[in-house]
């Protein structure tokens, strides 16, 4: 497979780094990785004490071969854009990262292509979007109300999933949860053993929407209901970890809504990779 370069922004806006869209990369620079490394000195023996990935520059020179109709649509692209992935597809997959454009030169036009010196900050590690839906199953039990109420509580209706992180971290989750639910949980396991656990004091029946983001740079708790958000950030039941981030690995999901009647959680998360 041929490697393939393209960014695209906020709104979906896509430009492409091709023959067929008469630009084209050379002189590619910054698709490796390295580490800034610690050690600490025990009588010229050295022992590593801390392993951080610094910000990478990717660097290219970009050929427009339509010369300055090329470069002014490559400023426009640039000057609508707030916010961008750069996308990079090869035999190994595609993943993307988010990007700022830096700089971008210009130079005179030589034999109708016209060439600029590109600098691009990478905002994140190389990233491939990942998605589960667990099901909720019944298996039977449960407390039934005599009166009147529009569901039942229960022990035993919930449901999992198996997930895999292939990433050599944890990544935070997006936890999305549909329905009616009483003090639901969302609990991360590991052959059998409970790792992480959300847990959110509520007693919800009017089928909301209720959303977790554990990203560390936007955290948050909310329901939605009826296009009005309401910030659910004090329903966190504070004993238990609530914003999940899934290891590397095999992991099992378990949802537990506290009802017995239909109710979904939808979990995303990005891998995240050093490389391509």
């Amino acid at each position: 497979m041929r490697r393939r370069f393209y960014l695209v922004n906020e709104v979906g806006s896509t430009f492409y780094f091709d023959y067929t869209h008469n630009c084209v990369i050379e002189e590619l620079d910054g698709l490796g990785f390295e580490f800034e490394i610690e050690y600490e000195d025990f009588n010229a023996r050295f022992v590593e004490t801390k392993r951080t990935i610094p910000q990478r520059t990717i660097d290219f020179t970009l050929d427009f071969i339509d010369g300055y109709q090329g470069f002014t649509r490559w400023r426009e692209f640039l000057t609508k854009s707030k916010e961008m992935r750069l996308f990079y597809e090869a035999d190994a997959g595609k993943k993307y990262c988010f990007v700022n454009i830096k700089s971008s030169t210009k130079t005179q036009l030589e034999q109708g292509v016209l060439k600029t010196q590109v600098k691009i900050d990478c905002l994140s590690l190389w990233l491939v979007n990942k998605s589960a839906h667990i099901d909720v199953t019944d298996t039977g039990g449960g407390k039934v109300y005599s009166y009147e109420y529009p569901y039942v509580y229960a022990i035993s209706f919930n449901g999992k999933v198996t997930v895999y992180n292939d990433s050599p971290r944890n990544v935070p989750l997006l936890i999305r949860l549909y329905g009616n639910c009483y003090n639901p949980r969302v609990i991360i396991r590991q052959n059998g053993v409970d790792v992480q656990t959300l847990r959110l004091s509520v007693d919800e029946r009017d089928e909301p929407l209720i959303e977790i983001s554990s990203d560390p740079v936007n955290q948050y708790i909310k329901l939605i209901y009826g296009g009005e958000e309401i910030d659910y950030y004090d329903k966190q039941d504070f004993s238990c970890d609530n914003f999940l981030f899934l290891p590397p690995g095999e992991s099992e999901i378990f949802f537990d809504p506290g009802v017995r009647e239909e109710a979904t959680c939808e979990i995303a998360y990005k891998e995240e990779y050093i490389a391509h």
